[in-house]
């Protein structure tokens, strides 16, 4: 079949007129496309944001498969990659850096005609980048504490809240605040020196710097030299002793200098179980800002909030269920919008109550209650990315299945304890080398992608209650 095109990009043009898609869908999620390469019966395909590519694999690789294998005789298997996804080698090698600079402008042409879409499509790519500023977090009774004392720690840093200590149970909006107190030191003040990480990355950090007196001193000159400190999930900090002993040493350093220190925690320090009392008093020595669920109308705000960036217009109706449904975490109300404004872009349709309904369906069935065990963690992970348990111990590595796979083996390890040898035997035999870099290839991720951080948070946390 191959013997009657001369190119993949015919094949990839003539792929495309056997799709059965809205206009809309086409415009937004085919037509962006570029066709990299066709090995054997394996297609990769590029789209230049992570958002995008998780739209189109999630709603149209299916399809892209389908239309593929019919025009070439043979099961063919459909793969997306982003710029995250290639080196700048592969970039130049596949000519990526001049389609991205010219697709903008191409798209922009083609939707000249449709002021709706184009609209929207702007509109999307600002809600994918929704931005964790004070401006974007919804202040409601449930978190006007927290949110009033990071706005007066960037106003008059180490002054008032000497340490701040910020806990709730996730998705109810530490992780945003911190970015926002970055955010806003960051533009007040150009020169300060700001580090911004988690307990697990400090951790990380520190036992890789042991190995040396020079490397240790520099780690210590690092943290203990900078103007604010932001650590984010410190009780996953519990039982590493040595880690701890450091941290005091760090806290105490930065205090003594006057300098602005901030932690955030899913518990009150009293509660943190393996935390040296000595660190939990420093904790205490400041200010304590918890964070409650929001209560129905900060919920509203936040809906209306999220749609706004999605350029949609609810209808109460819709606003009102998903608030009522969606109490405990807004993680899980901005999820929502997110989802029902991509089943409106891939069907051309507007939001409708059934549709809202079915998103939340989806929702809580991710989180309900289930019996702990490896398997069942492997399958909670998969059916997030659905993967089958099947496939994550499988050889195949495809994008989707290699993600699934490495959040599996990350949260397999946070929860249960296992050897990486024995997470190794759970995951079809994979070999020490292979867990660490699963592990290490997450928390790397969790660092940079605060939605990623998020999601996984969630499933930490949705897991270990059933422990």
């Amino acid at each position: 079949m191959m013997s009657f095109y001369n190119s993949f990009e015919e094949i990839f043009q003539e792929m495309k007129k056997r799709l059965t898609l809205t206009p809309t869908a086409m415009k937004l999620w085919i037509e962006p496309l570029k066709p990299l390469k066709l090995n054997n019966n394996h297609v990769m395909l590029y789209v230049e944001s992570q958002f995008s590519k998780d739209m189109t694999m999630a709603n149209f690789k299916t399809v892209m498969e389908e239309a593929f294998s019919d025009l070439l005789g043979f099961d063919v298997e459909v793969e997306i990659l982003c710029s995250e996804d290639l080196t700048v080698e592969q970039k130049l090698k596949y000519g990526i850096e001049s389609y991205v600079d010219s697709s903008p402008k191409e798209l922009q042409k083609e939707l000249d005609d449709d002021d709706i879409v184009k609209t929207r499509l702007k509109n999307s790519e600002l809600a994918s980048n929704y931005q964790h500023t004070f401006d974007t977090f919804i202040v409601g009774d449930n978190n006007k504490l927290a949110y009033a004392a990071c706005k007066a720690v960037v106003q008059e840093p180490s002054t008032r809240y000497n340490p701040l200590y910020i806990y709730s149970e996730p998705g109810l909006g530490k992780t945003h605040l911190l970015s926002a107190v970055k955010s806003e030191m960051e533009k007040l003040h150009p020169d300060m020196n700001i580090i911004y990480t988690t307990a697990d990355t400090f951790t990380d950090d520190y036992v890789s710097n042991l190995r040396t007196k020079s490397n240790l001193e520099a780690f210590k000159q690092k943290y203990r030299s900078c103007d604010l400190l932001l650590i984010d999930d410190i009780q996953f900090m519990a039982n590493k002793s040595e880690t701890q002993q450091e941290l005091f040493h760090t806290f105490n350093s930065l205090y003594n200098q006057n300098k602005q220190i901030i932690f955030t925690s899913d518990r009150p320090p009293k509660e943190l179980n393996g935390i040296e009392q000595r660190l939990i008093s420093r904790f205490e020595q400041g200010l304590l800002a918890d964070i409650a669920p929001p209560e129905y109308e900060t919920r509203i705000a936040i809906i209306k909030r999220k749609a706004e960036l999605y350029g949609m217009n609810l209808p109460d109706s819709i606003v009102d269920f998903l608030a009522d449904k969606l109490k405990t975490n807004i993680r899980q109300l901005e999820g929502a919008i997110t989802k029902i404004n991509a089943l409106t872009l891939v069907t051309g349709s507007t939001p409708t109550l059934n549709m809202a309904q079915q998103v939340v369906r989806d929702i809580q069935s991710n989180h309900e209650p289930i019996p702990l065990t490896v398997e069942k963690i492997i399958a909670e992970v998969g059916k997030i990315y659905s993967v089958t348990p099947e496939d994550m111990r499988s050889q195949k590595r495809s994008s989707q299945i290699s993600t699934a796979r490495q959040v599996a083996i990350y949260v397999v390890n946070r929860i249960t304890g296992l050897s990486y040898s024995n997470i190794g035997v759970e995951f079809g035999n994979r070999d020490h080398s292979t867990i660490v870099y699963a592990i290490n290839k997450v928390k790397s991720t969790i660092k940079k992608d605060p939605t990623f951080k998020g999601m996984v948070d969630d499933m930490i946390k949705n897991l270990g209650n059933n422990a």
